[in-house]
């Protein structure tokens, strides 16, 4: 088993999930929110729901996205809790 390829690999994966977390938080909800408040999601202006519901949403699929990654990487390198 090689130690720092797998913590290497994990240290890759959290940053690129870090970058994807704050384009999402900070670029559509808060940059883009004034352009995004031109359409609606029932009823909903979208900058609007993506700054509140949509983030929460996001959040969770970011963590459900690490835990299966992280799952197939420590099978990969052999590693069980």
């Amino acid at each position: 088993m090689n130690k720092e390829q797998y913590w290497k690999e994990n240290v890759v994966f959290i940053v690129k999930l870090l970058l994807t977390w704050f384009i999402f938080t900070f670029g559509l909800s808060t940059f883009a929110a004034n352009f995004l408040n031109n359409f609606e999601f029932f009823g909903v202006k979208i900058g609007f729901f993506l700054a509140n519901q949509g983030s929460i949403l996001f959040f969770i699929l970011i963590i459900y996205i690490y835990i299966k990654k992280i799952s197939k990487l420590d099978k990969k390198y052999s590693i069980s809790e």
